[in-house]
């Protein structure tokens, strides 16, 4: 399998990064352009590039140290992904995100590095597979506030130096109207090193992936991108299954606005199955909305790093879908917080 990527992509990228343009690069901007790589997740796709300038082969070529370093913690993630198949061989588990993607997606894991190993599993089974995680030696991260709550979407554990989260949903509920049953319903067999698991259909982890692009406010890792193209790319008309999806859930939100981020920054994600899904997946008042005041501009994505706290927190409101999901999930979380403060923070009776 051979990773086919826009033919803008590193133009656009060196221009996003850099300000600069391609193939007329300079020194600097291609150390800058390599730095950025780095932290962006796209370091391993610049080495196995080829057709860069001089610029930006020298800058590269200057950084060839990390390519060891890279293949080494990829073996990392993979041993501690066949560790939590092992663990819970005979549970319904879904690996989601980069821990699909890297095997699915790409022609060699190591070309997508991954922050962590994300799963999902139902509900009703989540006490028992953190119990077995623990078991087999794994160190639970401890939890404050709300995330000590039953119902929250998460719990983290440590495999070694590796974070493994453990999903029963994929964001706080509230928040959207996920069909969980229809997921589970849909999920496709995925097999590990001969490990047995399960992925998310198709149409399912596109509509989770601009879902988790925007829960995050779009202040992702520009190989996310490259994940977006990967997934529109598995079959025709992926993107207009992807907004009926995503207006089921109440995530249109975040899926108009990830693909219009990523028209912007590369022309070939404009096609006509994409410019119809973001049409259809909001009316023409909320898209301009989007545009105006909650997606970020150009200058914003080129300097990197988080925006301002307010500005985070406007962002993941005007990213639900409705005012009514913003005020439960607010709701929600005010109650579970005060449910599980601290003792020395309650009410003497």
């Amino acid at each position: 399998m051979s990773l086919l990527l826009p033919r803008s992509f590193w133009p656009s990228v060196c221009g996003l990064v850099t300000g600069e343009a391609w193939p007329a690069v300079s020194a600097a901007g291609a150390a800058l352009l390599v730095e950025r790589c780095s932290s962006s997740g796209l370091l391993p796709l610049l080495f196995a590039a080829s057709d860069l300038p001089p610029a930006v082969r020298s800058a590269r070529e200057s950084a060839r140290g990390w390519e060891r370093i890279l293949q080494v913690r990829a073996s990392w993630f993979r041993e501690a992904a066949i560790a939590v198949c092992d663990a819970l061989a005979g549970e319904p588990v879904m690996l989601i995100k980069g821990s699909d993607y890297a095997r699915r997606l790409y022609p060699d894991a190591v070309l997508r590095p991954m922050q962590d190993i994300d799963i999902l599993v139902p509900v009703d089974r989540m006490d028992a597979v953190c119990e077995r995680l623990l078991a087999a030696g794994m160190r639970a991260q401890p939890s404050f506030g709300a995330s000590r709550d039953p119902a929250h979407h998460e719990r983290v554990f440590f495999h070694g130096r590796i974070l493994v989260e453990v999903h029963q949903s994929f964001i706080q509920r509230p928040r959207n109207r996920v069909d969980y049953e229809g997921l589970w319903q849909r999920a496709v067999p995925l097999e590990i090193e001969g490990r047995r698991v399960l992925r998310l259909d198709d149409v399912d982890a596109l509509v989770y992936h601009t879902l988790s692009m925007g829960i995050d406010q779009f202040d992702v890792r520009l190989i996310r991108y490259v994940d977006l193209w990967l997934l529109l790319a598995r079959r025709t008309g992926m993107a207009m299954a992807a907004a009926e999806r995503a207006r089921e859930w109440h995530t249109a939100r975040a899926l108009y606005g990830a693909l219009s981020l990523a028209c912007r920054m590369f022309p070939e994600f404009a096609n006509a199955d994409v410019q119809a899904a973001m049409t259809a997946a909001l009316p023409a008042s909320t898209r301009r909305f989007m545009e105006r005041w909650v997606l970020p501009g150009a200058a914003e994505m080129r300097k990197g790093g988080a925006p301002r706290r307010g500005v985070q927190l406007w962002r993941k409101a005007c990213l639900m879908d409705s005012t009514g999901h913003a005020l439960a999930f607010a709701l929600s979380h005010a109650a579970a917080s005060l449910r599980h403060r601290p003792e020395g923070l309650r009410a003497a009776p």
